[in-house]
């Protein structure tokens, strides 16, 4: 017989075939989200009410599930006399970081959205996520008001976002009261930090770019938001809140193109950078090699751009997406109209 063990919380695991249907079952009863994964088509989800904890995950409906999370011991299980299974986790799970499998993916504009957390729709821009390392999603939101968000944060190592079309109303933690992202803004979210999305216009656009590319995004009813701005120099997990404005932005001419750094560079130590591309009649812009360990992706903003990758020859058109393989070039040509979008990320 297992001895009584110190637990931080304890759940019910209902299986179920049909989540959507589920998820709306148990909402619409009252409960709220605690953590919901992944974000951009949920199938797992924990939800809080009536002094209940129910861990909603897919899989044939079976007999009730008791889940402890435990400070040690975690693995192990028991089954009750009326056969109900009592498993003993982990309460601390280390952010998962599968090797970045590199390859050429074009990923075209297409009407496959489909609807992730909050009502809003993603659409995926790196299908095969790199050997599920690198998660890049067009976010977007059709009809402009408030959006059905709440505090969150995500366990993550990562995550860009980036501003395409229309605006969205945003609360950081420790950045004082609700900002504006316009069309060509960014921000990067570091590891933990509370945020909310408050409002968006009608057909507002983000990227979003994470690593790894499945984390867990968790809910903080505990956290009230706007909160005090703290020091620019304050981190979270080493990395430090980034805002990039668009129309203040300073364009360092690079050959024929112009180019806008977003500061992330310095903000995340190194593990990604960010960059704004604008081109020139009649231009020309070339990157140097994917470095080892890095996860490249140019993205078309605006315009049209002949882009080559190896030996492949393409046309881009807006929304675009392009994943350079490690030890590959990137070059593009473009017009006056033009704006790429290029992310690094250098993966463990």
């Amino acid at each position: 017989m297992k001895e009584a063990v110190e637990t931080s919380d304890a759940g019910i695991v209902v299986a179920t075939e049909d989540f959507d249907a589920s998820f709306a079952f148990y909402t619409g009863l009252g409960f709220r989200v605690e953590q919901i994964f992944p974000a951009d088509s949920p199938r797992r989800a924990t939800l809080v009410g009536s002094g209940l904890r129910l861990h909603l995950e897919p899989g044939e409906p079976r007999s009730v599930v008791l889940r402890f999370r435990v400070n040690d011991e975690a693995g192990s299980t028991l089954v009750a006399p009326e056969g109900t299974l009592v498993e003993f986790v982990s309460s601390h799970k280390e952010i998962q970081r599968p090797r970045l499998q590199s390859s050429l993916s074009i990923t075209q504009p297409s009407e496959g959205w489909h609807a992730g957390r909050a009502g809003m729709l993603y659409r995926d821009l790196v299908p095969d996520r790199q050997g599920d390392c690198v998660i890049a999603s067009h976010i977007r939101i059709p009809t402009g008001g408030p959006v059905p968000d709440y505090v969150h944060f995500h366990e993550v190592g990562f995550q860009l976002i980036f501003c395409h079309r229309g605006w969205v109303e945003v609360v950081y933690e420790g950045q004082g009261e609700p900002f504006v992202l316009e069309a060509g803004d960014c921000v990067i979210q570091p590891p933990t930090i509370r945020h909310r999305v408050l409002r968006s216009s009608d057909e507002m656009h983000v990227v979003e770019v994470g690593y790894p590319a499945e984390h867990v995004t968790k809910a903080d009813p505990t956290t009230t938001l706007p909160s005090p701005p703290l020091p620019p120099e304050h981190e979270w997990s080493g990395q430090r809140f980034v805002r990039f404005h668009s129309t203040s932005a300073d364009w360092i001419p690079d050959g024929s193109v112009s180019v806008a750094d977003t500061g992330v560079r310095v903000a995340t130590g190194g593990l990604a950078d960010v960059k704004v591309i604008r081109g020139a009649e009649k231009s020309g812009w070339s990157a140097a090699p994917t470095p080892e360990r890095t996860f490249r992706m140019v993205f078309v903003l605006e315009g049209t751009a002949l882009v080559t990758v190896g030996d492949q020859t393409f046309t881009a058109g807006e929304s675009t997406t392009t994943t350079v393989p490690i030890g590959q070039t990137v070059q593009a040509e473009m017009a006056d109209d033009t704006r790429l979008l290029l992310v690094d990320i250098v993966t463990d």
